[in-house]
């Protein structure tokens, strides 16, 4: 796996550890043996995969937030239409009404039609306003890259790491095993 180029190298680990791919699978593909890829697989570290795990989670929650996105985008275009519309056709039927009983019934229909259509405005402009994006911070790439930084910097400074990670602690912002590695 060595020889590959570095993007395809890259993409099959990315597979590996993502669980889209078995390392039998990789091997028949490259045409090497799976112990080939398993020894390769071998000098992957834990937190390069935790890394790509993280980077697929966060990819994975951006898309399912845009496709929300779009959703509701696409649900106010259509009731602002379909809203203007039904005034425009009220206000011609009250035009022409006077005293025809079919034009009478149509504005009956229409605003039957027109109070649903604001029941459905207000629920946009309910949801435009309550719409809210959580992101864990545990899930993002850069920050367990900044993590590892700050946990790299602080073993050169042991009698700060110590304060450091309790606070951190306390934030939330890592958990327990993290506290207990200090062995380096």
């Amino acid at each position: 796996m060595e020889m590959l180029p570095e993007a395809r190298r890259n993409d099959l680990v990315r597979d590996i550890v993502l669980g889209r791919k078995s390392m039998f699978a990789v091997a028949k593909e490259i045409g090497v043996s799976d112990t080939s890829v398993n020894r390769y697989m071998a000098t992957i570290g834990e937190a390069q995969r935790l890394e790509i795990v993280a980077t697929a989670l966060h990819a994975s929650k951006l898309a399912e937030i845009q496709q929300n996105v779009e959703m509701v985008n696409e649900f106010g275009e259509d009731t602002d239409k379909d809203l203007k519309w039904v005034l425009r056709e009220l206000k011609a039927l009250l035009q022409s009404a006077k005293d025809d009983e079919e034009k009478v019934l149509q504005l009956g229909t229409l605003k039957e039609l027109r109070q649903s259509l604001m029941a459905l405005a207000d629920l946009h402009g309910k949801l435009n306003k309550k719409m809210d994006v959580h992101l864990n911070l545990n899930e993002s790439p850069q920050f367990i890259q900044l993590r590892q930084i700050i946990l790299d910097v602080l073993n050169r400074h042991p009698d700060a790491k110590h304060d450091f990670l309790n606070e951190m602690d306390q934030m939330g912002v890592i958990k327990e095993p993290v506290l207990m590695d200090d062995r380096t």
